[in-house]
């Protein structure tokens, strides 16, 4: 049942051209083991929130024994031992409030990581496919240009046994027919890699099959283009921009070093005769309630040092991440300007398949008329479909460069 989901998954993620990037993300985030150790890392992380509710829950502590002693001459005794304390803690100066809102930080830093690793692994799908993809019709355009190819070799070996040309004129064609099917074999191992590639990233088994369509569409995604689009969201920047302000708040804890801490306790002691010189053992127990409040008067300047740390940490991540966002943007900017670019230049690609295709049909009517020679045709014929292959080559980049704008936007 798996198996029949998943290729149902990706015979339409490439419908048209056009990935179903839900199905395609939906995928990724659920079958990625890489991804799904992510998600265990922020469980993680929320599993430390609440500290300062967990802070004012009392410890408690239970001891108990039995112990034997003797002192100097006298005789042995034999005496149980034990206590039951309980402790809370009422105030720590705001230290207590600033880790918990360092634990919140924390657990949005790693849902930010997570998002910024379902980004990349998905692009990397989005790639790979698309390279098969293109693969995929590059060797029908080979598969074409080697028909085409043994049609005027079968016309050259007609000449040649005609007299009208020569043997070398059809090893030319020999030769190139050895190159379109070592490029074919070479397409077919290509994919072999590449969708090995996808079983891990898409969370799959190695028995299992992908299959693809074959066509890449020329898309005028215009749409695209016209989104507006925010670096300061960005996972890695907004990731970095938590990291400022963790710091900051260390820097702040460091800084309350001399604030005081109220406690409260409370418990029960029960002592050894050789702890409390009485031998009726409901002479030897305490009881106690108490407050207690501490100051820490010096430190040795180990919070000051601590604070100053934190202070060049935070302002390292504070550039770091002014950086970032203006290489977001500008990286965003250039890939928006490849697209447009790619899409422009595949235009000019179309019109040279246009006149080298009929350029190609002249030149063989003259070579069966005998005006043209083998080179000649053969020459027409790689021309034709080196266009073909560079137009190819172009919508794959565009689907490529579209993939980088679709991984920086988190769609």
């Amino acid at each position: 049942m798996n198996l029949l989901i998943s290729l149902f998954l990706l015979s339409n993620l490439v419908a048209n051209a056009s990935i179903d990037d839900l199905a395609l993300t939906q995928k990724v985030t659920a079958d990625n083991l890489s991804i799904m150790g992510q998600g265990k890392s922020v469980e993680s992380e929320k599993a430390k929130k609440g500290y300062l509710g967990r802070s004012f829950l009392p410890s408690l502590i239970l001891e108990f024994g039995q112990e034997r002693f003797q002192t100097g001459r006298y005789k042995s005794y034999s005496n149980p031992y034990g206590m039951l304390e309980a402790r809370i803690n009422l105030f720590r100066g705001g230290r207590d409030k600033i880790e918990t809102d360092i634990r919140d930080l924390n657990a949005r830093i790693s849902e930010y990581n997570k998002s910024s690793a379902v980004r990349d692994q998905l692009n990397k799908v989005r790639k790979v496919q698309w390279q098969i993809i293109h693969n995929n019709e590059l060797i029908k355009i080979l598969e074409n240009e080697e028909g085409q190819n043994n049609k005027i070799r079968s016309q050259a070996e007609r000449r040649a046994r005609s007299g009208v040309a020569t043997k070398t004129d059809t090893l030319e064609f020999n030769i190139y027919s050895s190159e379109l099917e070592e490029a074919l074999e070479s397409l077919k191992h290509e994919n072999k890699i590449l969708k090995i590639s996808l079983l891990p990233l898409l969370g799959l088994t190695s028995e299992e099959e992908l299959q693809f369509q074959d066509t890449l569409l020329h898309e005028h995604d215009d749409q695209l283009l016209s989104k507006n689009f925010q670096a300061a969201k960005h996972p890695v920047v907004t990731s970095m921009k938590a990291e400022y302000e963790g710091y900051q708040l260390q820097k702040r804890s460091n800084n309350l070093w001399w604030t005081p801490s109220l406690d409260v306790y409370g418990g029960y002691y029960l002592y050894t005769l050789r702890d409390r010189d009485y031998l009726a053992i409901n002479a030897r127990d305490d009881q106690v309630v108490g407050a207690r409040v501490t100051f820490e008067l010096f430190d040795g300047l180990k919070s000051y040092n601590q604070g100053s740390v934190s202070h060049y940490q935070a302002e390292a991540k504070r550039l770091q991440g002014q950086y970032l966002e203006k290489q977001t943007e500008a990286q965003y900017l250039m890939l928006k300007e490849d697209l447009l670019y790619t899409h422009e230049v595949m235009h000019y690609i179309e019109d040279r398949i246009k006149k080298s295709k009929d350029y190609l049909k002249a030149t063989l009517d003259e070579y069966d008329r005998g005006v043209k020679n083998s080179l000649d045709a053969l020459t027409a014929m790689q021309r034709y479909y080196r266009y073909e292959k560079q137009y190819l080559e172009k919508k794959k980049e565009y689907q490529v460069i579209k993939s980088d704008i679709l991984a920086l936007r988190g769609e």
